[in-house]
């Protein structure tokens, strides 16, 4: 009997196991958020939501309603924002990294350490994507992006366009010293497609050409070389932005399929031919306006200490510096003033009719660059479109939807449903005095709040 009850026994078992099937995997852990009492900007140019609360899950926004209308979920951590403001972190279209120290701009100081750190100070000050355009000099911007998408880096989220392409002799090096040694330097078609094949091998996230003689003083790429880039660009599938400075360059740029104008058209104001040429093709238009308003801000000698909010990230002898009579002088001084400051009033002109023609207006400062303060001078750049006559609701949608957009960040640049839970918190109302941006209580990515 043991013999067979044995086998018996052992079948039974077997039977048992193989009706009870796969035990089901246990379910991720849930993370849930619930944000109560805020009013939210979404970011998309529709009105705010006053009083409203947000649930959050695993770092995605699962519902926004009114206050009274949503009722937090059982085990849910509660964040009161009573009297914030929240809108989405801002994308940048146009910036720089790793060469500004303070007031020193140098080659030298580009490592990944300072890569890092703007980055870092970007995130900081709620900027949750930047385009880096057209002089990391290296591999340190790719190894950093490519460690962010792994998880294994922090900051903004970094795009770059590597090196860029110049004509040799002409813009950035020759008014730039700190770059001469970056861009691409070609002299005829057949380089230039080069150049923008050995760019799309490295897997850039945008291409960077300039196409500005510099009033006359350098020579400036040629169409043929600019036709050729945007053409190899397109055929792998990446964007082309350009440097520009005269009506004329960005007309044909456009003609010839040129993806955004990164930079104010400042020779004169733009004609109801560029307008239809920029909305026919859907070209991004980003003014950067901050690069031709720093220098009034600067010989003004604004009173530094109440940008306190600049200091969080920056040494304190930075309001020194800024402050000091040689540095001031600098650019109170300068000969040039009185053009800088006709080319920025057509800036802002031209920034004006492009937004109310319907253009696609974007965001971006040229921050990064020499006495641009990465992250800070965003906020500024939003003053500075709100001058030039857009709506605080419009500058943000600009700095928010239509950016993310650029970069196909489907999940940033706007607050909703399946949207990440990427947003700064305020301590005023923006859409009341566009300046409040800079009032940063908090900045939350995926629901978590940075250690600011």
């Amino acid at each position: 009997m043991t013999r067979v009850f044995k086998p018996i026994v052992a079948l039974i078992f077997l039977a048992g196991c193989a009706s009870e099937g796969p035990k089901p995997r246990a379910a991720p852990p849930t993370d849930i958020t619930f944000f109560s009492g805020v009013r939210v900007i979404p970011g998309d140019g529709t009105d705010a939501l006053e009083q409203a609360s947000i649930i959050v899950e695993n770092g995605k926004i699962r519902q926004i309603g009114k206050e009274r209308e949503l009722q937090a979920p059982e085990g849910a951590t509660r964040v009161d924002l009573q009297g914030k403001t929240i809108m989405p972190m801002m994308v940048s279209l146009h910036s720089h990294l790793g060469y500004l120290n303070g007031l020193n701009y140098a080659a030298e100081n580009y490592t990944a350490q300072s890569v890092q750190a703007d980055l870092n100070r970007f995130e900081h000050y709620g900027i949750g994507a930047m385009l880096s355009l057209g002089v990391d000099k290296d591999d340190t911007a790719f190894k950093i992006r490519d460690r962010q998408r792994s998880g294994a880096a922090k900051g903004a989220r970094l795009f770059t366009a590597g090196r860029g392409i110049a004509v040799k002799g002409g813009l950035p090096m020759a008014s730039v010293p700190q770059f001469k040694d970056v861009p691409y330097q070609v002299t005829n078609e057949n380089e230039a497609r080069q150049a923008a094949a050995e760019l799309a091998a490295r897997k850039v996230d945008a291409i960077k050409i300039w196409v500005d003689d510099n009033l006359g003083k350098v020579p400036k790429l040629k169409p043929a070389m600019y036709r050729a880039v945007i053409d190899e660009a397109h055929k792998a599938n990446i964007r082309v932005f350009s440097h520009v400075f005269a009506l004329a360059d960005a007309k044909d740029l456009v003609k010839s399929g040129l993806d955004g104008v990164a930079h104010s058209i400042r020779d004169r104001e733009v004609d109801d031919e560029f307008v239809n040429l920029m909305k026919a093709g859907n070209i991004v238009y980003v003014p950067t306006l901050m690069a031709y308003g720093a220098p009034f801000i600067y010989a003004a000698k604004p009173d530094w200490q109440a940008e306190q909010a600049m200091f969080s990230t920056y040494a304190p002898q930075l309001i020194n510096d800024l402050s000091g009579e040689k540095f001031v002088n600098t650019f109170k001084n300068d000969p040039n003033l009185p053009l800088l400051r006709a080319q920025y009033n057509v800036a802002l002109k031209n920034l004006k009719k492009l937004s109310e023609a319907g253009v696609r207006i974007g965001f971006g400062t040229d921050s990064g660059a020499a006495n641009r303060f990465p992250g800070y001078f965003e906020h500024h750049e939003l003053e500075l479109m709100v001058t030039a006559g857009l709506t605080p609701q419009q500058a943000i949608t600009a700095a928010t939807k239509t950016s993310a957009e650029v970069l196909g960040l489907a999940d940033l640049g706007t607050l909703g449903p399946g949207k990440s839970a990427d947003f700064i918190v305020l301590s005023a109302n923006p859409l009341d005095d566009i300046r409040n941006s800079r009032q940063i209580s908090a900045v939350y990515r995926n629901s978590k709040a940075l250690d600011r």
